[in-house]
């Protein structure tokens, strides 16, 4: 495998985090309170239809004037040079007298907000999907009740402690003897859709087994030397995605009829042609496969505006 793929991907979004995180390796009672009575808090709002918009911009509300029932809907997010900023996680119904307002969900938030404000929103969205799922103790199903402005959740029978979960998947760019770069069609595509392929990594697994392991079974591609890339959340509902380049060691394409519709092998000239006629898409904007995808092209991606 040439070393040119080797180098890690400079330009991956979420990489450098422009807010900083809350402190959450002990609890400080008095923090949440404290950020939601400063007059510079903005608070964002996440409902089951996605986030608050106003506008192309995510919609804030300064801490001191949301009125709400109780404290256990908000989490502190973190801070940027000028303003501390809390989740709510609220009712769809907050909007519906709100005028200029509407809900986004995430993925049609990666190409309509900022970079900066995106992060923030895949943030918000990661620590929400959490909060709504582990809603009982594991242990003996009690109640939970959120603690560490939002970040843990307590059993209020024997105090256990529960953290959000973050599950691993590989995602790798497979090229072969001929430089070419296997993409598949996934089962959750629209047609013309192909990406590079991904899969969970299981128990007991390291990350370069688990590269080997999901190519082969999608592909039955055989995968020798791999390496890392970068790495980026994927609140999807909780992955962290771990981008890999991979060597292939054979190039017969077997799709495993599931998951994975069709496979094939593309040059640079193949993939230019077909996504300047439209006639195959792949993931856009921030998402790690584009950057993977990217990263073997060499230079900006020559797509065709979706239809």
């Amino acid at each position: 495998m040439a070393e040119k793929y080797r180098l890690p991907l400079t330009s991956l979004s979420f990489a450098r985090s422009v807010y900083e995180r809350p402190v959450t390796e002990h609890d400080q009672p008095e923090l949440l309170p404290q950020v939601m009575a400063n007059p510079l808090s903005r608070v964002m709002l996440i409902s089951a239809r996605g986030a608050a918009l106003r506008g192309e911009s995510l919609m804030f509300t300064p801490g001191p004037e949301y009125q709400s029932s109780g404290t256990e809907q908000f989490v502190y997010l973190g801070r940027d040079q000028q303003h501390p900023y809390v989740l709510a996680i609220v009712d769809e119904s907050v909007l519906e007298n709100v005028a200029d307002a509407s809900w986004i969900t995430l993925r049609e938030a990666f190409s309509t907000l900022s970079e900066a404000q995106a992060e923030l929103f895949v943030e918000a969205q990661a620590i929400t999907n959490w909060r709504r799922n582990e809603v009982f103790c594991p242990r003996c199903g009690s109640e939970l009740r959120a603690s560490t402005s939002g970040w843990v959740q307590r059993c209020v029978a024997n105090n256990h402690e529960l953290f959000p979960r973050t599950d691993p998947a590989i995602i790798a760019a497979i090229i072969d003897s001929e430089d070419r770069l296997l993409l598949g069609a996934n089962s959750t595509f629209k047609s013309k859709m192909y990406s590079v392929l991904a899969g969970f990594v299981e128990a007991g697994e390291s990350l370069e087994s688990a590269v080997r392991r999901e190519i082969f079974e999608e592909s039955g591609v055989h995968v020798g030397d791999v390496a890392y890339l970068g790495s980026q959340p994927w609140p999807l509902p909780r992955s962290l995605m771990l981008g890999f380049t991979g060597e292939a060691l054979s190039t017969k394409l077997i799709p495993d009829g599931t998951e994975i519709l069709d496979l094939r092998w593309f040059t640079r000239e193949e993939l230019g042609a077909e996504l300047r006629a439209g006639s195959l898409q792949i993931p856009r904007g921030v998402s790690i496969s584009h950057a993977l995808i990217r990263n073997w092209y060499g230079e900006p991606l020559p797509e065709a505006p979706n239809k």
